[in-house]
């Protein structure tokens, strides 16, 4: 094997890498962005970064306008093939479709990506919520059914992430603890204005988790007292993904 050979894998990887971030900054982002915040927010000089721009904009994933770039439609292709092939997707629907009709809320599910979570899953309630959090966005841990994961985490994961947190990593601390003792995490107007949920965390069958199930609704007909009795349905649903 040549020398020049031998380093073709390690800058093949470092190229694919590199065409993740820019897209991961692209998904995060609310607006187009240019050349220059690409490259600033990978670290990336602005050639590297459009040779790889115009390598996914061939192929749909990125899409140049007047000099700014956003997602192209083949990354929705990309969405579409996990909704139809997630293995926990499918377990899930039919287990929140009776937990919402149960509660006669809203049902979540999220799922770990890093130092986020991306909601998977939506079942509507009996009554529709006025905004509606889009499938794949992501969302942080610190706050709502984030911190139920977070709670569920192994003890030195959590802890890793503590320190990127906004916040006291001590007042994390005390919030992961009173989560794992009671097993569930109830939020009023944690993360948006005029909604309360619960979630509980979802284990697989090694006790490692795989996310969180929470139902929502709004602050003005539901409150604490009927999300604590949402709690046994919700951990019926858990039990029932994965029994």
């Amino acid at each position: 094997m040549t020398e020049e050979s031998a380093k073709q894998p390690s800058t093949t990887v470092r190229s694919v890498d590199r065409a993740f971030q820019l897209l991961e900054l692209l998904e995060t982002s609310d607006r187009p962005l240019r050349l220059v915040d690409l490259s600033s927010g990978a670290g990336l000089q602005n050639a590297t970064t459009l040779r790889i721009l115009r390598a996914m904009e061939q192929r749909g994933f990125v899409v140049a306008e007047h000099g700014e770039y956003r997602l192209g439609p083949a990354a929705l292709g990309l969405a579409n093939g996990f909704l139809l092939t997630d293995p926990l997707s499918n377990r899930c629907r039919p287990v929140m479709q009776q937990l919402s009709e149960a509660t006669g809320l809203t049902t979540n599910l999220y799922v770990r990506v890093g130092n986020a979570r991306v909601l998977t899953l939506r079942v509507d309630g009996e009554s529709p919520l006025r905004y509606q959090m889009p499938l794949g966005r992501r969302l942080p841990l610190h706050v709502g059914a984030g911190k139920t994961i977070l709670a569920a985490l192994p003890r030195e994961t959590a802890e890793e992430l503590l320190p990127d947190l906004p916040g006291s990593p001590a007042e994390y601390r005390e919030q992961l603890a009173a989560i794992r003792r009671d097993g569930y995490h109830i939020s009023v107007e944690e993360r948006d204005i005029g909604f309360a949920s619960v979630s509980v965390p979802l284990y697989d069958q090694t006790a490692t988790v795989l996310g969180a199930i929470s139902a929502v609704g709004p602050t003005e007909t539901v409150d604490a007292e009927r999300l604590l009795g949402s709690v046994p349905e919700l951990r019926r649903a858990a039990q029932a993904v994965n029994p």
